[in-house]
């Protein structure tokens, strides 16, 4: 068990001038530090109370190896969410102490709850965490639905409850971890959208990007505040000699160059371009559309199957098509006016041909980036609602929780029940083992 021991006093000089001043300030009446706590207890007195404690089990002294013997309980409260209804949670905390080494002074067994000087249990922050990056519910908007339920709170708390369990030591380790398995994985898939940031009194907005990664399992977004490359670069440092699945714009160039990654084309994005120009252009398009159709069912037909299987049919089955299409494409590049929406077409195609190839060979790629477009509809959607990020460490910290519940959602699991469990081990839990505490590891731990 790991023990938290309380920082010495800091000692106490003796005369002079200062400690005159000192005695001075000493007689003055002091306020009651524990009026504002007093205050919210009585303010929660119809909430139904359950007592919670926290026990030093077995716990020896760390210099001594002897037991530690308990002298006391350290009280504290906390709200907690059960469907339904909030709930007070009295929560006693064994004090021990080493009978032989005074030095030591008084230790306490690790706190339970993520956010150690918070009001907040586990459960009622996973509902505002899930609430906020799930179910895109502002915070206002739950201070005001927590307010009809019989708890007022702040939406400035709720806040600050968000940016501290998003914070790099907490919860962010586990993002970390998730980072660092996608980097050291065969290939990734990525793309990114606009998300809007206030600084300062102003009010005024600047440009930000989110992006998102993912192999299919799970999903790590960041912020950044340009769409410049090398933010990509950056982040992907370990990213060597492995397949990009991305489109075709110009953020992601300084990725293939440096690292040395193969760029993977999606084939939704070279649809979207004939199909665009289907209007003034239907028969000559007509060859593409249908044979990117037939492209697409293969795929559907041959989804979740071996490796080696899938390699088999889309050399027998894929790879003709595609090496009729790109014919067809060089052959009306010729007559194909260039500022039409069929040159754009022809053009995107003949100019990223071997990207559009590489799932050919490649049986562990998807031929399209799909699902990197459709994680980034979660966080678009929040936008929708509440418009910003109110600071760039909140939207790091927006960045974190979309990536812990996106993941979820990838995994099939509850992020309520995922973060209410999660949040409970964390403070205890080894830190070279904190990739265990992944949305992934933890619902195959539970099979």
């Amino acid at each position: 068990m790991t023990w938290l021991a309380p920082e010495p006093a800091a000692p106490v000089a003796d005369g002079g001038a200062a400690d005159a001043e000192d005695d001075e300030r000493d007689t003055e009446p002091k306020p009651d530090a524990r009026k504002p706590r007093r205050r919210r207890l009585r303010d929660l007195t119809h909430l139904p109370t359950r007592t919670v404690h926290v026990r030093a089990a077995d716990a020896s002294c760390g210099s001594c190896g002897r037991p530690l013997v308990k002298i006391g309980e350290a009280e504290s409260f906390r709200v907690e969410w059960v469907p339904g209804h909030f709930e007070r949670l009295d929560v006693l905390t064994d004090k021990c102490a080493c009978p032989e080494c005074p030095s030591e002074g008084v230790l306490s067994p690790p706190n339970p709850f993520l956010l150690p000087r918070a009001m907040c249990g586990n459960a009622l922050l996973a509902r505002v965490l899930v609430d906020k990056f799930a179910d895109h519910l502002p915070l206002n908007r739950q201070a005001e639905r927590m307010a009809r339920e019989g708890f007022e709170l702040a939406p400035n708390v709720l806040a600050g409850w968000v940016v501290a369990a998003a914070s790099a030591s907490l919860l962010g380790r586990i993002v970390e971890a998730m980072a660092e398995r996608l980097r050291s994985g065969a290939w990734l898939q990525a793309d990114d959208t606009g998300f809007p940031v206030q600084d300062g009194l102003d009010g005024k907005l600047r440009k930000g990007r989110l992006w998102s990664d993912t192999d299919q399992q799970e999903v790590v977004f960041r912020f950044t505040d340009t769409k410049h490359g090398e933010h990509m670069a950056r982040e992907l440092a370990g990213f060597r000699d492995r397949a990009l699945l991305v489109d075709c714009g110009s953020e992601f160039n300084q990725v293939v160059r440096e690292l040395g990654a193969e760029r993977a084309g999606c084939w939704s994005h070279l649809r979207r371009y004939f199909f665009e120009a289907r209007l003034h252009h239907p028969a000559e398009v007509r060859v593409a559309l249908r044979t990117i159709r037939e492209l697409f069912l293969i795929e559907r037909a041959v989804a979740g199957a071996p490796a080696e299987r899938i390699r088999e049919v889309r050399s027998t089955e894929s790879r003709p098509l595609v090496d009729a299409l790109f014919a067809w494409v060089n052959e009306v590049s010729q007559a194909a006016r260039p500022k039409s929406l069929f040159g754009d077409a022809v053009g995107y195609a003949r100019r990223h041909e071997p990207a559009f190839r590489l799932f050919l060979d490649r049986p562990e790629l998807p031929m399209h980036n799909n699902l990197a477009e459709l994680l980034l509809r979660g966080p678009v959607v929040g936008r929708k609602n509440w418009l910003f990020a109110g600071s760039e460490g909140g939207a790091h910290s927006a960045a974190r929780m979309f990536s812990l519940i996106g993941s979820c959602l990838q995994q099939a699991v509850d992020p309520q029940v995922y973060l209410t469990d999660v949040m409970s081990r964390l403070p205890s839990h080894p830190a070279n083992r904190v990739h265990e505490l992944t949305p992934m590891a933890w619902r195959l731990a539970r099979l």
